[in-house]
């Protein structure tokens, strides 16, 4: 291409020398005017010197623009938003650098989406090992005891009792891994439909009372309004089954849990409120993390993930869920839209 342009202005220029010396010739000939010809023979040398002038300077001005926009694409080769062309001129290179600009933007944008991401599962992998790695060492163990055909039988009952409550945990956590799993990734589309939210309260209510019962927990119910609203009712209900699980899990024997339905202009509010151990303000933003368990839970059995697994199911319904607690006991609160 420079070629091709060296090549281009040296027939230009020539051509101009030549133009110029004929025309200079022809007027000496015809008017054999001394003076005239010297002043055509200035002018003609002026126009050569001003094309001249002109190829030089314009050389100049296109390699410092190269130079700049070389600048340019280095700046985007590492990944930076600096401006090399003034932004105050409205040329064609401040747009260009305009537009380059937002897309370094947008690669630096999705490169630390990306990061963040492969950090996430790195997160994920070793929190899913973490809580793969007891119940599987247990039925190992347990397993290889109940091999030995000289154990006593209130030993094999205990062993047994071990593996299953381990097995069980299993079972859970994958069931767990696969809702979280399918939710991320957007496998399953909830259904929405309007439908009662009364009912689908009373729904999760029924999967928790025997664990509630067996505590001798009271579970009340307040339906304030009788709510009518778009949702997914197999979804919510494992929301707030989770929400009241935890109710349960973590209130003492002969406690109670208050649900209460509220409806308002353009959402409903579920408000569930236990007696139980409390959550410390300074956990509030992590209780929704997964895998995350508080530090004042003891011994409660739980893997960490109902509070989230909660939390993004309403999330996809459009609404909200906020905490509030002390040492009286908790109260979760989801919003969700009406439409």
């Amino acid at each position: 291409m420079k070629t091709n342009y060296n090549l281009k202005m040296l027939i230009y220029k020539t051509s101009i020398i030549l133009f110029c010396f004929l025309f200079n010739t022809t007027i000496y000939f015809k008017t054999l005017n001394i003076q005239i010809t010297i002043i055509t023979t200035i002018f003609s040398l002026g126009i050569i010197s001003f094309i001249f002038l002109y190829d030089i300077l314009f050389k100049n001005y296109m390699t410092s623009i190269l130079e700049e926009l070389s600048d340019m694409l280095e700046i985007i080769s590492h990944m930076k938003s600096e401006e090399v062309f003034s932004t105050t001129e409205d040329t064609i290179f401040s747009k260009l650098q305009s537009q380059t600009t937002k897309l370094t933007n947008l690669l630096i944008s999705q490169n630390k989406e990306i990061e963040e991401e492969k950090n996430e599962i790195k997160s994920l992998i070793s929190d899913i090992a973490h809580q793969l790695k007891t119940p599987l060492s247990n039925i190992k163990i347990y397993s290889e005891f109940l091999q030995d055909d000289n154990l006593k039988e209130d030993e094999r009952k205990e062993f047994n009792n071990i593996v299953l409550f381990s097995l069980n945990k299993l079972t859970f956590l994958v069931e767990s891994m696969i809702k979280m799993s399918r939710l991320e990734s957007g496998v399953i589309g909830l259904k929405l439909e309007r439908d009662s939210l009364n009912e689908t309260v009373l729904l999760a209510l029924c999967q928790v009372q025997k664990k509630a019962r067996n505590k001798n927990i009271l579970l009340g119910l307040n339906e304030v309004d009788n709510s009518i609203i778009n949702h997914d009712k197999n979804w919510l209900a494992e929301a707030i089954f989770n929400i009241l699980e935890n109710g349960v899990k973590y209130t003492k024997d002969g406690g109670r849990i208050d649900i209460t339905i509220k409806a308002y202009e353009v959402f409903c509010r579920v408000d569930i409120q236990d007696n139980g151990i409390g959550i410390s303000e300074d956990e509030f933003p992590k209780i929704f993390s997964r895998f995350y368990r508080g530090r004042n839970i003891g011994d409660a059995e739980g893997i960490g993930i109902g509070l989230y697994l909660s939390r993004e199911i309403i999330m996809l319904h459009g609404g909200y869920i906020k905490v509030s607690s002390n040492k009286e006991g908790s109260k979760f609160s989801m919003f969700l839209p009406i439409s």
